[in-house]
């Protein structure tokens, strides 16, 4: 895991305490066991140790700290990479249960979440475009072998081979990597993590790939998914936009809870058309009963942030992974289950009161078209007309429940990344407010002179300079780097020359050929302008051609796993950054530069926000 080597060593005898060096060990080996004591002296850790050890009839189990730091939190910029050699297969070394994490072991570097943009661009150096290694809890069998594909092209082979038709199995999701969410759900008898257990398919219900996956996928994305039905939650959006914005300067010092806060007002104005008032830390007027509401909805977002910050540890964590496989739960896996339950208790009472008052007629008129809206009364008619493969009265409030607790992560990543990258680049933000004033110009809603935003002035052809914006962003600083997990289910395939047999996973790296300076010019300078049409224009039949392929180009997966609300949170981040960039002029403190910039993986990659400044864009006038 980087931290720490771990060597298996003969039969069973008598065995020393776990915490001890083998008899007649050197003074240096003592040393590291004194050591590795120091820094995981966990009563749990050792009773694993001492259960690895008797299972597997293991003569020592040996611990050796590495010569590396833990994260401190100050994480590494991204840093350019250089062209890869080859695209031929290279297979990585792995250990058993540990796989290619040893970095002396498999030639690999230190998979360490403070540097994990710098991670796969140095796979790619060492070991070119197309790679075998073995990644435990996320790649398959007992080494979590898996792929490593930088080419969409190549990817796309193995796309095609996604199953639609009834009967499955249906195609692979990134949430079946996501081992320590599968069991909390399975444990809990949710329809989200059970389904028919003679199908191996469809026993991970939702969570699966097989009928009860396919049944509640088809229900939850109706009116999600398609163009018009999110633009149709813009106007609502852009309202609960204006809010969040004017919070902006009271929560400076504190911009990612900020961000946080607007992730969760922006889907709440969607799922409930309901404006929560979050993203403004000091809201001048609230008392009485919104008080309450406020703080329960505060639990909220910090349950849901430590859910998914608990979740994603344990799956970077090979340690985690092993106490998993013996049946261990770690305080890790406890909080993130308490956090779950936090949020989802809160979920379900916004559901219950939410469903009270649509039966009672007094859901109003911004909550009768929301999602949660449309969605009831979708549920109520095929539930009247027993129709096949609707959602039961009670499958719903669990969906919608893991909607809004997983709507918070990306959305706040992609609001964070392009706030920073919007304050450090003063003429890009100038520019793009520009842009704005004019695509609004048109807006029937004026306000002294400035429109509103509208689902028609984010799109592309009115915003193309706002969309290059966020498509900079994500070559430069994604949520995150592996945007792709994907099986061939149906046979073989051929990939770069290599056939590679059925039910292999794939990974698709969508990060490193975007910081590759042969095909990047200055690829660590933020720089939008090669995302308009000259630019991409001037790349067609060239290398640099693959910058422009539809799998590079978000966060949100492609495919039919494609996240079902993409569309949803693509609008509520392009409304949030073009409002808070017409009321604000925002600055990171002087002499700020990329190099200083510090990031954490908690689910998705967010960035340490510095302290920034916002002058209302009046007082510049």
């Amino acid at each position: 895991c980087g931290l720490v080597s771990i060597s298996l060593i003969g039969p069973l005898a008598q065995v020393p305490p776990p915490d001890r060096a083998p008899p007649g060990a050197s003074v240096s080996i003592r040393k590291q066991f004194s050591k590795a004591r120091s820094i995981m002296g966990s009563p749990l850790l050792f009773k694993a140790i001492t259960t690895v050890r008797r299972r597997l009839g293991i003569k020592y189990l040996c611990i050796t700290v590495n010569n590396y730091r833990p994260f401190s939190g100050k994480a590494s910029p991204p840093i350019a990479s250089s062209r890869p050699s080859a695209t031929k297969l290279k297979i990585l070394p792995t250990l058993p249960y540990i796989g290619s994490l040893v970095p002396p072991y498999s030639d690999t570097p230190l998979l360490d979440v403070g540097s994990f943009y710098n991670f796969y661009p140095e796979m790619r150096r060492r070991h070119g475009d197309f790679y075998r290694w073995g990644l435990p809890g996320m790649g398959k069998g007992r080494d979590g072998i898996c792929y490593v594909l930088t080419n969409p092209n190549e990817i796309q082979k193995v796309l095609r081979q996604e199953r639609g038709q009834k009967g499955g199995p249906y195609p692979r999701g990134m949430v079946e990597t996501e081992w320590p969410l599968v069991k909390m759900f399975q444990e809990s008898g949710s329809c989200l993590g059970n389904g028919n257990e003679n199908d191996p398919d469809d026993k991970d219900g939702f969570l699966g790939r097989g009928e009860t996956w396919r049944r509640l996928r088809t229900f939850f994305q109706t009116d999600l998914l398609s163009p018009d039905a999110a633009d149709g939650y813009v106007p609502q959006v852009v309202r609960a936009a204006m809010l969040a914005s004017a919070g902006a300067p009271k929560a400076a010092g504190d911009l990612n809870s900020y961000t946080n806060r607007c992730a969760f007002d922006l889907f709440c104005s969607v799922m409930y058309g309901e404006l929560t008032k979050m993203a403004d830390p000091a809201p001048t007027c609230i008392s009485g009963k919104n008080i309450v509401e406020r703080d329960t909805n505060i639990e909220f977002c910090r349950s849901s942030v430590r859910m998914f910050e608990a979740l994603f540890t344990q799956i970077m964590s090979p340690l985690q992974l092993g106490f998993f496989t013996l049946g261990i739960k770690t305080p890790l896996y406890r909080d993130m289950v308490k956090s779950f339950d936090s949020a989802d208790r809160i979920a379900r009472v916004k559901y219950d009161a939410f469903l009270s008052r649509h039966n009672n007629g007094m859901l109003s008129k911004e909550e009768q078209v929301s999602y949660l809206g449309r969605a009831i009364v979708r549920q109520q008619q095929q539930a009247a007309e027993g129709t096949d493969g609707g959602v039961s009265k009670n499958e719903l409030p669990e969906l919608m429940g893991m909607a809004i607790t997983a709507a918070i992560d990306t959305t706040s990543s992609m609001l964070a990344w392009n706030m920073l990258h919007l304050a450090m680049n003063p003429n890009v933000q100038e520019k793009l407010y520009a842009e704005l004033m004019e695509a609004t110009s048109a807006s029937e809603t004026h306000d002294e002179g400035k429109g509103e935003l509208t689902a028609t002035a984010i799109k592309k052809r009115a915003s193309p300079y706002l969309h290059a914006i966020f498509r900079e962003t994500h070559r430069l600083s994604p949520a995150g780097p592996v945007t792709l997990a994907k099986e061939n289910s149906l046979s073989d395939i051929e990939i770069h020359g290599s056939t590679i047999p059925k039910g292999s996973l794939f990974l698709m790296d969508g990060y490193s050929v975007g910081m590759d300076e042969h095909i990047v010019d200055d690829p660590l300078v933020f720089r939008p302008e090669r995302w308009l049409p000259k630019a991409v224009a001037a790349r067609k039949g060239t290398e640099a051609e693959i910058l422009d392929h539809i799998l590079m180009r978000d966060a949100f997966s492609q495919g039919s796993r494609k996240c079902p609300a993409s569309r949803v949170a693509g609008n509520e981040a392009l409304v949030m950054i073009s409002q808070l960039v017409l009321d604000w002029k925002m600055e990171v403190p002087s002499g700020y530069k990329w190099k200083d910039v510090s990031y954490k993986f908690k689910g998705m990659i967010h960035p340490n926000m510095p302290q920034v400044s916002f002058t209302p864009r009046e007082k510049l006038i």
